[in-house]
């Protein structure tokens, strides 16, 4: 049992990718507008705090320039901590803010992501930010390309999932805060327990858990639920699970996306895709035995994503099927000591299912605290 007076080591933050390339754009098209060099850049994150970035190899003309920056990862190990990350800006004609995926940034080829085919793997969120920090130095009715490039990009995108994704050329320009947090997996884990710690301290015996950002910021905005009482789990479901247990929590509700909870229908409670990753065959498998449609398993099992996939399920009782066959194994994983209810989440069809008990929990606990 973990104890409660486990001092935490502070771990550093980093910067995503996005907040990088956000930094870069802007610097370039500052020094392309005023004609001058600067060493550093602020850029406001989507929480609205700002952090201040250093640029570097700068050079000016005035047709052209270009700068770059240095990723830093803080305590998470990133395999883009210390990549390069340049922009390049030019005036267009007209008043648009044109983005360019140049080196090192992937292409998407297949559906079922967040950026449709055939455009540069730069995120939605952070190209907002990107152009958003651009449109704070361009002057009104001026229009700007700015291309992004990463030298290493393809070299290190060998080590990612891209290439299974079908993002090929380099890397994803990521991040939906602004900002890396520390994974190391013991120190991650102790930081988890903390908030669980805080529920329990409050006498609680009810918790709302949530993978990652996408399924807390669901809670807040569609379920009424303050971000204050969920707990974040990160890949270590199992792990929270048992925690829950220990500290004789008698009922948990994990809101989730399908992408990530599709994992637990197969009995895998350590999500992390280097442990294990069956996303389509889990999700085929208990599809063909809920329809019979062995077309629909086919067309799951080539899908790129989960999120794709969703468009082969002719029958929506199945995700009320999948939602339950979660709580199942969830609470057989816990061996019984533990009611787990479900609430299962796309990025597209926003609510997918949730089990029984799962919305009168939640309000249970939205009235409680």
């Amino acid at each position: 049992m973990i104890s409660k007076e486990t001092e935490h080591k502070e771990l550093k933050n980093g910067l995503t990718t996005g907040t990088c390339a956000s930094a870069v754009a802007k610097a370039a098209v500052y020094m392309l507008v005023n004609q001058e060099m600067i060493k550093h850049v602020a850029i406001t994150l989507p929480s609205g705090s700002e952090v201040i970035l250093e640029i570097n190899d700068s050079s000016i003309n005035k047709n052209q320039t270009q700068c770059a920056t240095i990723k830093d990862a803080g305590d998470d190990p990133d395999i883009t901590h210390g990549a390069t990350i340049c922009a390049s800006a030019k005036f267009i004609d007209g008043n648009d803010i044109k983005i360019i995926g140049g080196k090192g940034i992937g292409r998407v080829t297949k559906p079922g992501l967040a950026v449709e085919v055939g455009q540069p793997a730069i995120n939605p969120v952070p190209l907002k930010m990107i152009k958003q920090s651009i449109a704070e130095v361009l002057p009104k009715g001026k229009g700007v390309a700015v291309e992004i490039s990463i030298p290493e990009g393809e070299k290190l995108a060998k080590k990612t999932f891209n290439p299974q994704l079908g993002i090929v050329g380099g890397l994803s320009v990521l991040g939906t805060t602004g900002i890396v947090k520390p994974m190391s997996e013991e120190a991650l884990k102790d930081s988890l327990v903390v908030k669980l710690n805080q529920i329990e301290a409050y006498g609680f015996k009810e918790a709302i858990f949530s993978p990652g950002n996408y399924s807390t910021s669901f809670s807040k905005e569609n379920l009424n639920i303050n971000e204050e009482w969920v707990v974040l789990t990160s890949n270590y479901i199992g792990f929270m699970l048992e925690q829950a247990i220990i500290q004789n929590f008698k009922k948990v509700v994990i809101v989730g996306h399908l992408g990530k909870l599709i994992k637990i229908a197969g009995g895998i409670f350590h999500t992390h895709s280097r442990i294990a990753d069956a996303r389509n065959e889990i999700m085929a498998s208990h599809y063909f035995k809920f329809s019979k449609d062995a077309e629909g398993f086919d067309l799951i099992m080539q899908s790129n994503t989960t999120e794709e996939a969703i468009s082969f399920v002719k029958d929506a009782a199945f995700w009320n099927y999948l939602a339950n066959t979660m709580k199942k194994r969830a609470e057989l994983y816990c061996h019984g000591d533990l009611e787990v209810e479900i609430v299962l989440l796309s990025q597209k069809a926003g609510l997918l299912a949730t089990t029984s008990e799962a919305l009168s929990i939640i309000n249970h606990i939205h009235h409680e605290k």
